[in-house]
This record gives C-alpha cells, structure tokens and sequence, in this order.
C-alpha cells in the first residue's frame, strides 16, 4: 500500500515539474493555400540550403519575392498572433491566383412554393438541357428511313447485277415429282425459318402401280387431300433446314417402301376421307346460259319498248323531269316575292299571370 502511494506522489511530482504545455497546443497556421491537410503544421519552415543557394544566386525578380516571402513567414512563426498573416495571405493570392472552383449551390428546402421544381446546377458550366434533340419516337422513324433508303440504293446498283445470274426456267421433269417449300426472312433469325414444306401426288411418283398408289394415299392418312389428289406434310424438329429437309426425304421412303410392300396391300381397308371437308361449290345454271334465239329475242323486245315510248312522246303522255323541276322552282320564287315582310309594331309585353316554379 505504502509503496503504491509513493509512485503515485512521484509521477504527480514529475507531471508538476514538466515544461509547460502552452507552446505545444497554440494555435498555428497552416501553408500558403493549404484549405486541408493530414499532416501535422510545422512551427518553423525549413527550407533547403542548396535550394536556397540557387535562389541567391539567381537573378530573376520571382526569385527575390520568394526569398522575400520566406523571411517574412520565417518572422509569422515568431509573433504569437494571427493578424499579421492576413496582408501576407492578400499579397499571394493577388500574386499567385489559383483556379479554384464556383460556389457550389446549396440544396433547396422542399416547401409548398417550390414543390416539383428541379433542382439548381452545382456549376454555372453545366447548362440544362435545352430540348434541342427529337424524342426516342422520331429517332426510331430516322431509323427506319435510313434502312428503307439503304434497301433503296440496293435495288438501285445491285439488283441490276444478278441480272448476270439468271438461268432459264426449266419445269420439272417426271423424275423430279417432290416440291418443297422453305420461308426466308431477308436476312433475320426466325423460329418459323426452319421450316420446310413437302407436296407430291401420288400419281406422279413412279414405279407404282394403281393398287399400290391407292395404298401409299391410305398410308398418308390426313396428310392427303383427296380434291386435289396432293400429299401435304411438313417438319420443324431440327434447326437448320437441310436437316428438316433430310428428314422429310426418308419419311418418304420410308413411305414409298412400305408401299411396295407385297405382304399386305390394304384392298380391304377403305379410303378415309373424313378429315376434308368437301365445300360445295354452286355451278351456274345451264338454262341461264345466253343462247342465239334467246338474244335476238331480247333485241326484238327492246325494239318494241323503244317504239311505245316514242309514240307516248308524241301524244305528250312521257313526263320530262327536267321541266317539272325547272317549272317547281319558278313557281316557288314567284311565291316568295309575292309574300310580304312582317314587322314587330310596338313594344308589346304578353299579358298573363306569372307562375312560379317550386324546387
């Protein structure tokens, strides 16, 4: 216990008798310009001795303000108080101005007076936008017509060119009895462009015989269309066309083999047509048809018909239309002016007993 209460006394004895603590937390300016600064102020600016060589030696006059400068920020750190930096701190900024940026605008206070008004700019260089550009829809029309001008000068200069590509048309032979069909897109991707379309007629293919193409329509079941007498399938399953082409070529052979199969011909089996709808299609009437009696028969009436009426306008029984017409409207006018003006004699109130109304 005894030994605790003197280390005590001792280290309040040495905290008494230290230096005083004044000069360590006195209040110091920081360098030319330095608005912030982590590092700690110096109280007496040191400055290189060949640096300051260097500038004795020179002769430019920038060189003698600095040395200038320095003896009088040598001189600040000595006077304890703050006003004598202000004339210093004046004399740089007005000898070495440095660029600093505009005042940066506050955020306003949302009240009832500015409620939805923007909010200002922070620097007088950033203008607000001045609506000079076109919406997002009329960039979109640009678009397109820059596209449409593009496919434009294709057919202009290009299409001309494949005139050098063209090949005579040659109709398909016997041997060539399948047609495909394919859908393209100039040039975009699409789901739909995969697919191929397949058409033959059994009546086309060959090496077969009437009881085995009777059999190859019972094989195509709904596929087949009996109006036309056409075999219609088609294939999406893969991606590129070739293979969906590839696919529907052994789906014929396949068909055509079973076809030629002569283990079991379907004689027994009917032809099911009850997936078409046969549309009935009115013919016209061959009574209707116009013959050579019938027409020299309708000259003669006519002939009759145009006789009468020029006999009825002889004797004045066909009525003119554009005579009545011009005969109503003189009479109309000749009606008008003999008609007089009537004039409001007076002031004249109409008498009778004001009612009123209830609500």
């Amino acid at each position: 216990m005894a030994t605790a209460v003197r280390c005590s006394i001792r280290l309040a004895a040495k905290g008494c008798s230290c230096n005083s603590t004044a000069n360590q937390f006195v209040t110091k300016t920081i360098g030319l310009e330095r608005s912030f600064s982590t590092t700690a102020s110096r109280s007496k600016r040191t400055r290189s001795k060949r640096v300051a060589a260097k500038l004795e030696k020179s002769n430019h006059p920038l060189a003698k303000e600095v040395i200038a400068l320095e003896k009088e920020l040598d001189g600040l750190t000595k006077d304890p108080s703050d006003n004598a930096w202000d004339p210093i701190s004046q004399r740089a900024r007005t000898r070495f101005p440095i660029a600093s940026l505009p005042p940066r605008a506050g955020k306003l206070k949302q009240t009832f007076m500015n409620v939805g008004d923007p909010d200002p700019w922070e620097y007088e260089d950033t203008l607000e936008d001045d609506d000079d550009d076109i919406n997002a829809l009329a960039h979109g029309e640009l678009e397109q017509h820059r596209e449409i001008r593009h496919y434009a000068r294709l057919a202009a200069w290009e299409l001309p060119l494949l005139s050098k590509l063209a090949k005579p048309f040659q109709p398909p032979t016997a041997n060539m009895p399948l047609r495909f069909r394919y859908s393209s897109y100039m040039g975009e991707q699409h789901p739909a462009e995969k697919k191929v379309v397949l058409e033959f007629s059994p009546a086309d293919m060959p090496n077969l015989t009437g009881l085995q193409r009777e059999k190859l329509k019972k094989l195509a079941g709904v596929r087949y269309n009996p109006e036309t007498d056409i075999v219609k399938m088609n294939c999406e399953m893969f991606e590129t066309q070739a293979q969906n082409k590839r696919y529907l070529g052994d789906v014929v052979d396949s068909l055509l083999a079973e076809a030629r199969d002569p283990k079991d011909t379907f004689e027994d089996v009917p032809l099911d047509t009850r997936h078409h709808h046969f549309k009935p299609k009115p013919k016209f009437p061959e009574e209707w048809l116009l013959t050579a009696e019938r027409r020299e028969e309708l000259q003669q009436y006519r002939r009759r018909a145009a006789m009468k009426d020029q006999q009825k306008e002889l004797v004045g029984q066909i009525v003119d239309g554009r005579l009545q017409i011009e005969e109503g409207l003189s009479k109309a006018a000749a009606a008008r002016q003999v008609m007089p003006e009537l004039l409001m004699v007076g002031d004249l109130k109409p008498k009778g007993k004001r009612v009123a109304v209830r609500r």
